[in-house]
């Protein structure tokens, strides 16, 4: 069972069709295993197999996701101020939660000027990495501690600057909202959204490239965020 659903997850994450022997590797699975268990999620129609032999997920997987948030309280009310952000900025804007030490992306909108991003819908990055998150961490009792296991990941070791994570991450705290610029840029401007216990369940952001955002716009953008957020709290509130 574990293992159909990380083979599910690997083939949902790629960018295009899978071989089977990229699945194998990014899970460190022998080919025979990987087959078997490709096999029966082809059976169960959550897999299906093209003409040349890769592998890609049906939209099975997609329509029990879509259910999961369907129920989502934060997404049944925050479609109206995603739509009064992204209008008052123009930018594009997204709504996310923390799934783990990662942030996951609900819902976007993006700029009629837009730019390129490597985040979608149902996309996950870790949380230190993007605004989202850290304004997330910001309102978590374990926000350091979060910064410091990503830290800590292989791979990451060396090249994740954690000292400086933990100062952006005060300075959310401090400020109330928090900024990145993770690709060169790019900005993102982000606000936690509060439930009634103050606990954060979710966040929005706004991203633009940095010539489209001067001193005085970027304070426009970061005002609209924050009131937007607390608006859809007050909304959540009354869910």
């Amino acid at each position: 069972m574990a293992k159909s659903f990380r083979l599910l997850e690997e083939i949902s994450r790629a960018k295009g069709p899978s071989r089977l022997s990229a699945l194998a590797g990014a899970l460190d699975m022998q080919k025979s295993t990987v087959h078997r268990v490709l096999a029966e999620l082809i059976a169960l129609g959550y897999v299906e197999q093209d003409a040349t032999g890769l592998y890609r997920p049906t939209l099975r997987s997609w329509e029990i996701g879509t259910a999961v948030v369907a129920d989502l309280p934060i997404k049944q009310v925050a479609a109206t101020d995603l739509q009064q952000l992204h209008r008052r900025t123009g930018e594009t804007v997204s709504l996310t939660v923390r799934s783990g030490d990662d942030v996951l992306y609900l819902d976007k909108i993006i700029s009629p000027r837009p730019i390129r991003f490597t985040t979608r819908v149902g996309s996950r990055l870790p949380l230190p990495l993007t605004a989202s998150g850290l304004a997330l961490l910001a309102q978590a009792g374990d926000g350091p501690d979060v910064v410091r296991r990503f830290g800590a990941r292989p791979g990451v070791a060396g090249v994740f600057d954690v000292e400086r994570a933990l100062r952006e991450l005060s300075r959310a705290q401090r400020r109330g909202y928090a900024t990145s610029s993770a690709r060169p840029g790019v900005i993102s401007i982000a606000a936690a959204v509060s439930d009634r216990d103050d606990s954060p369940v979710a966040a929005l952001s706004v991203s633009a490239p940095t010539d489209r955002l001067p001193d005085d716009k970027r304070d426009e953008i970061v005002e609209s965020v924050l009131s937007t957020a607390t608006s859809l709290a007050e909304s959540l509130g009354r869910v």
